[in-house]
C-alpha cells in the first residue's frame, strides 16, 4: 500500500515538475487558443453591428427614395439618380447581405418605373445573387424574370422563372412554374410545357393557376 502511494506519490510529482518546466509553452498554448476564440467573438460581433449598421443606412436612403416619390418635384430625375447612386454603392459594399438584396431590389423597382427594363433586370438578378439561398431570391428572381419577359427575352426569362421556382419558400412558385410553360410553348417545346404545366398541377392542385395549366395541357395535347 505504501508502494502505492509512493508510486502515485512521483507520478504526481512527475506530473507537477513538467508543468513547472514546460509552464511557459502551456501557457502561450492556451493563451493563443484564448485569444483565437476571442477574436472569432469580436469578429462575430464587429460583423453583426456592421450587418446592422449597413441595413439602417440602406433602408435610410430607400426612405429618403420613397419621400421623393411621393413629392413629385420638378428636380425629382436628378435627385433619384443621386439615391441611385448611393444605393449602388451600398450594394457593392455590404456583398451577400440582406443589405445589398434591399438596395439592389430598389434599384430595381427605381428603373421598373422608368420602365428601363434592362437595368431592372440586372439589378434583380444581384439581388437574387445577394442571398442566393433565402426566399427572397424567388421573388428577386422573379421580377428579372418579368423584365426579360419585356424585353421578349424568352430565354433569359425561362432561366430566371426556372431559379425562383427552384426555392422552395418562394410564395409564387405556381405562378413561376405556370410562366415557365408559358415560355417552353412560345419556345415551340410543347413537351417541356406539359411538363412544367404537369409540376404545377400535380404540386398544388388547388391553385388558380393550376386551372390554368390544366387547360393548356388539354389544347397541347389536342394538338
Amino acid at each position: 500500500m505504501t508502494e502505492q502511494n509512493d508510486q502515485t506519490l512521483s507520478f504526481s510529482e512527475r506530473c507537477g515538475q513538467f508543468l513547472t518546466q514546460h509552464r511557459k509553452p502551456i501557457v502561450i498554448i492556451l493563451g493563443v487558443i484564448c485569444a483565437v476564440v476571442a477574436v472569432a467573438l469580436i469578429a462575430s460581433a464587429m460583423t453583426t453591428r456592421a450587418a446592422k449598421s449597413a441595413s439602417v443606412e440602406t433602408e435610410a436612403i430607400i426612405s429618403e427614395w420613397a419621400d421623393l416619390r411621393d413629392k413629385n418635384a420638378e428636380d425629382m430625375t436628378a435627385k433619384e439618380d443621386a439615391l441611385a447612386e448611393k444605393l449602388g454603392k451600398q450594394a457593392v459594399a455590404n456583398g451577400h447581405t440582406y443589405a445589398a438584396f434591399r438596395a439592389y431590389t430598389t434599384l430595381g423597382e427605381i428603373y421598373v418605373l422608368r420602365k428601363d427594363w434592362e437595368k431592372a433586370l440586372a439589378f434583380y438578378q444581384k439581388a437574387g445573387e445577394a442571398l442566393p439561398k433565402a426566399y427572397t431570391a424567388g421573388i428577386a428572381y422573379f421580377n428579372a424574370a418579368v423584365c426579360a419577359d419585356e424585353l421578349q427575352q424568352h430565354d433569359k426569362a425561362l432561366e430566371l422563372y426556372t431559379l425562383s421556382a427552384a426555392l422552395e419558400d418562394f410564395p409564387l412558385k405556381p405562378r413561376a412554374l405556370f410562366n415557365i410553360g408559358r415560355l417552353e410553348e412560345s419556345l415551340a417545346h410543347p413537351d417541356k410545357a406539359i411538363e412544367a404545366y404537369t409540376k404545377l398541377t400535380e404540386a398544388y392542385p388547388d391553385n388558380d393557376w393550376t386551372l390554368l395549366a390544366k387547360s393548356r395541357i388539354i389544347a397541347l395535347s389536342i394538338n
